[in-house]
């Protein structure tokens, strides 16, 4: 038997790709794909910088919005600046310390005559440990037991004025005092005692008092000065005291703390102004974890100085 060989048709080839033709085509898809990525990347690599910076700029807006809020109910003339480096009223160098004493709400009041009389009068007399409140009780948050009633403080820097709240340390400075009980528009104030319990109102020149929450009392606002980076961080519920520097030494102590942001730079300053009002200038730079990308928010705050 003889094996017949297949025939090929004519006018037919073999389909398919010899090896250079593979090879052109590789080189070619890489670079349409080298291509094709430059164009995508850029677009690409901007987002990821615009979301970046977003998350800087929100960190940033939100400690400037909680600071500019909490000093605009702040008591009048409790704002004080100092820094790690002792320097007071200015931030030059170390760690810028903001603090003020927190307010959650003031009113108008009317007193008996020996309301002012002293301690002496007060104990003798208990009806002349109690006010009148003749506006609207404080709401949202209420007045309560525990709270403080601040009158007329007028310089707080001053450590020897008598109507500076945060020198309590005796009878003739005092102008802040503890609410022992309230009934209807009646408040009683602590009568006796030392350091916050004092109770010694001088005088005021103006018919308003504020209330300084119990569980809060002053605030500090802790941050690095630009260009040094750390955390900054908002210190509360630590007490009064006369020097900003005993006071910044109870607040890092162990007292209530939260962070505000990270990484960290801040520039602080408080301009000489009329007594009725000031500007505090807050600058804060704030830097990613890479070290990349870097947000710098500037707000001016306005501070109300009338009692």
């Amino acid at each position: 038997m003889i094996n017949a060989r297949p025939s090929t048709r004519p006018g037919t080839r073999q389909a398919g790709f010899t090896l250079i033709e593979m090879i052109m085509a590789m080189v070619l898809t890489g670079i349409l794909a080298g291509i094709v990525a430059q164009i995508i990347m850029g677009p690409v690599k901007g987002y990821f910088d615009s979301a970046r910076r977003a998350v800087l700029t929100d960190t940033a807006d939100l400690a400037l919005r909680r600071l500019t809020r909490e000093l605009r109910h702040g008591v009048p003339n409790s704002l004080r600046i100092s820094d790690s480096a002792g320097n007071v009223g200015s931030c030059v160098s170390g760690t810028c310390y903001i603090e003020y004493i927190a307010s959650s709400g003031g009113g108008a009041f009317s007193a008996s005559t020996g309301f002012f009389a002293g301690l002496t009068t007060c104990l003798v007399t208990p009806a002349n440990c109690q006010l009148t409140v003749t506006s609207p009780m404080p709401s949202n948050p209420a007045m309560a037991v525990g709270d403080f009633i601040v009158l007329n403080n007028t310089n707080s820097n001053d450590a020897a004025s008598q109507y500076n709240a945060y020198a309590c340390a005796s009878l003739a400075n005092c102008n802040i005092s503890r609410v022992t009980s309230i009934a209807g528009s009646l408040a009683t104030l602590t009568a006796g005692g030392s350091g916050l319990n004092v109770f010694g109102f001088p005088a005021p020149s103006t018919s308003r008092f504020q209330v300084v929450p119990g569980n809060t009392k002053a605030v500090i606002y802790a941050c690095s000065i630009s260009p040094s980076k750390g955390t900054m961080r908002r210190y509360w519920n630590y007490g009064l005291y006369g020097s900003p520097s005993a006071a910044v030494a109870a607040a890092t102590g162990g007292s209530s703390s939260a962070i505000m942001a990270t990484n960290v730079g801040c520039s602080v300053s408080y301009p000489a102004s009329a007594q009725t009002f000031g500007v505090l200038i807050v600058s804060l730079t704030l830097t990613d974890s890479s070290g990349v990308d870097s947000v710098t928010l500037m707000r001016e705050i306005h501070v109300d100085n009338t009692p």
